[in-house]
């Protein structure tokens, strides 16, 4: 994962340089994307079942070009995670823009794990992202 510095919503500064020694599980989204929509609760659920651990830090990368909409959104959701509005950092590292996508980094940094895209179908969605993150 190549260094960053991007501020969230409430103007906290988030830095690679700062996470060494945590893993990282980042859900990059838009508030426009009905799989993004679908997967968010999801998330959050994996939030509180990772809230214990001390060696884990959730982040969310916001995708949308318009940042206005983000905070209402997640109010309205009851979405509660660290959201970093990123469109230019994610499209410079993935080109492509297409969300959601969930990544794991490593206590080192290394990205080791994406999903791109969201199957609500998928049973034990969260149990195999903890597997993923030993």
């Amino acid at each position: 994962m190549p260094p960053f510095r991007l501020s969230d919503l409430d103007g906290k500064v988030w830095t690679l340089r700062n996470l060494k020694g945590k893993k990282l599980v980042v859900a990059v989204w838009s508030t426009w994307s009905g799989p993004c929509q679908t997967m968010l609760p999801q998330f959050e659920r994996l939030c509180a079942l990772l809230n214990e651990r001390t060696d884990v830090q959730v982040l969310s990368m916001n995708v949308d070009e318009d940042t206005t909409p983000i905070q209402p959104y997640m109010d309205r959701n009851r979405l509660s995670f660290p959201v970093v509005p990123a469109i230019t950092f994610v499209g410079q590292l993935v080109g492509f823009l297409s969300v959601p996508r969930l990544w794991i980094i490593d206590e080192t940094g290394k990205w080791t794990w994406e999903q791109v895209g969201f199957d609500s179908m998928t049973a034990n969605w969260e149990a195999e992202v903890l597997h993923r993150l030993g």
